[in-house]
This record gives C-alpha cells, structure tokens and sequence, in this order.
C-alpha cells in the first residue's frame, strides 16, 4: 500500500468474487511490521494519494498488486480500519481484463467461500467487514 499526503489516511478495498461466489483474498508479503496480523488476509486494497478518487485507487493498486483491470460496482460501507484515525470505503468491484498475477506485495492469494474466510485468520476490520455484511 502507497502512502498518500492527506493529513488522515484513507484507503479502499476491493471487493472480488470469482463466478463460484469466492472472495479473492491476500497475505502481504513481509515489507513491513504488522505484528500479530503479519500472516492475516485481507482483500486487496490501498491508501488514497492525495488527488485521486476511490475509483482511480482501486484501479491502481489492482494494476499493481494483481496484474488486472478492475471497475467498481457498487460502495458497500465506510469504516475504520486497524490503524487508529484511518477510515476505508468498501468497494464491491469486478475484474474486466487480465488475469491475476500477483505482485511483489503479495506473499500468498486465493478465492475463498464466506465460510472457508470464517476459518481464516483475518485483519480484525476486515473480521468486522465481514461479520456485519456477509456472515450474517
């Protein structure tokens, strides 16, 4: 994830589900200290640089991070994140071109059924994320 200069960070995550109804999820590859959540899955996502639109992150950091195009769907939900004063907009997206080929960042990636991410170890807002939205 890029910084940006806004004085509160913001960031985005993208939304992916393959055509069985799977959610594409990832590990970070280890470029930084993430403690206790360093081997968590989360979905794709990115900070906001200064200027740039949800939409123009999104396609960013897919084109960084997986290799493909990807067009927003629809805004799911705002919410904070793990780090204190962050906010993010959930984004349900879709991919339009390319097929995934993961980046640098990524350590490990895959589609997973609500019930398989049950079983994974997750960011705690991405937990939240999902528990209020898609577990219920």
């Amino acid at each position: 994830m890029d910084d940006t200069t806004n004085d509160t960070k913001r960031a985005v995550v993208c939304l992916i589900k393959n055509a069985e109804g799977k959610y594409l999820m990832m590990k970070a590859s280890n470029y930084g200290d993430f403690g206790e959540n360093q081997d968590a899955w989360y979905p794709p996502s990115g900070y906001i640089k200064n200027g740039e639109s949800d939409e123009e992150t999104i396609k960013r950091e897919m084109r960084e991070e997986f290799n493909v195009e990807v067009r927003t769907v629809k805004l799911v939900t705002e919410s904070e994140i793990d780090h204190p004063g962050e906010k993010a907009n959930w984004w349900e997206c879709e991919i339009v071109d390319g097929e995934i080929k993961p980046g640098s960042e990524i350590a490990e990636y895959g589609f997973f059924s609500i019930e398989e991410v049950k079983n994974l170890k997750l960011w705690p807002a991405t937990k939240k994320f999902f528990e209020k939205f898609l577990w219920n």
